[in-house]
């Protein structure tokens, strides 16, 4: 009998054993489910649990096709180093074209995600702008183009000569506030009829950025325009990219990716091979600077300008003459 009972005993803690074995073998992983692991197929399952997100993006505005591809680009890789935090993603291209200021408006409607422009205080008030230059100060360096057979432009002129003649700018083109500011005129009219209006003598001057003269220029073959030879007009003019308003989280990755970019120094790079970064040093070397004043620039931008630019050092040119600023009475 007390061997028997002795074997029960035995028997039942071995069953016993055995149970708890096989229940802790069950719930283990639900229990250290929270805890990091090396685990490949984990790592992939947790990656693909971010969302994908689909993000619309404004057509090709015209003349603005390298520009527009190097935004592209740039904003692609910002996007593809926060992929670990955010999640991928793909570029959805509109097909309409449409002017600066309504892509801007699409923004809030729901109709884009991201775009780039120029900025204003205006701007940024009715939209997010992710202030980081992606043009490293380019789009503040304008050239213009003028009849070719205009003989005032071959000598250097002066601001106070530019005050005597006529721009043309687009409707909705901060860069129209900004000359009149300075007291130059400026005709409104559309993109593709500036070109037109200067050749027909409406207007003495279209100021364009480096960025884009050379390839506007070269898209109007059967064009009597040329580009002036002497002078650059130059003022604070960040190209920002900008979401909707309340999309600060997709504001948030912009701005790290970039950042990221910045650091190991691809963001500059990537700028520095696009061709039309090549031909911007070069038409600007050796012009003489005129200096005008940009009203419409936030504090912000303003400081985000000065802090950024030290990136790209960019000594593209010599500044031969510099007129100085001219305060008038224009404010916002």
């Amino acid at each position: 009998m007390i061997v028997d009972t002795m074997i029960g005993h035995m028997i039942s803690r071995i069953l016993l054993s055995s149970a708890f074995i096989l229940l802790s073998g069950l719930f283990t992983p639900l229990c250290f489910a929270g805890e990091s692991t090396d685990s490949p197929t984990l790592e992939k399952d947790t990656k693909a649990a971010l969302p994908h997100r689909r993000l619309r993006l404004p057509n090709v505005h015209p003349g603005r096709d390298p520009v527009y591809a190097y935004a592209k680009t740039l904003l692609s890789k910002a996007l593809a180093v926060t992929e670990d935090k955010y999640g991928t993603f793909e570029l959805q291209v509109s097909q309409q074209e449409v002017a600066q200021e309504r892509q801007l408006r699409s923004l809030e409607h729901d109709m884009l995600d991201i775009t780039w422009s120029v900025s204003s205080i205006d701007r940024e008030k009715q939209h997010r702008a992710i202030r980081i230059p992606i043009m490293g100060g380019f789009f503040g360096k304008r050239i213009m183009l003028i009849r070719a057979n205009d003989n005032r432009f071959d000598v250097p002129l002066t601001l106070e000569s530019l005050k005597s003649m006529r721009a043309v700018q687009g409707y909705d083109w901060p860069d129209t506030r900004i000359f009149r500011h300075n007291n130059i005129p400026v005709l409104e009219t559309t993109y593709q009829a500036s070109f037109r209006i200067v050749a027909e003598g409406f207007a003495d001057m279209f100021p364009r950025s480096v960025m884009e003269i050379q390839y506007e220029l070269d898209k109007q073959p059967d064009s009597t325009l040329k580009i002036e030879p002497h002078l650059l007009v130059s003022y604070d003019s960040p190209l920002f990219y900008f979401v909707a308003s309340g999309q600060e989280a997709l504001a948030n990755r912009i701005s790290e990716g970039l950042t990221i970019l910045l650091a190991s120094g691809e963001f500059q790079n990537t700028l520095k091979a696009q061709p039309v970064y090549q031909e911007s040093m070069a038409i600007m070397r050796g012009r003489s600077v005129i200096e005008i004043e940009n009203p419409l620039l936030s504090e912000q931008s303003k400081a985000a300008l000065d802090h950024y630019l030290s990136y790209f050092q960019i000594k593209a040119y010599n500044e031969q003459t510099k007129a100085p600023l001219e305060k008038t009475s224009d404010h916002l």
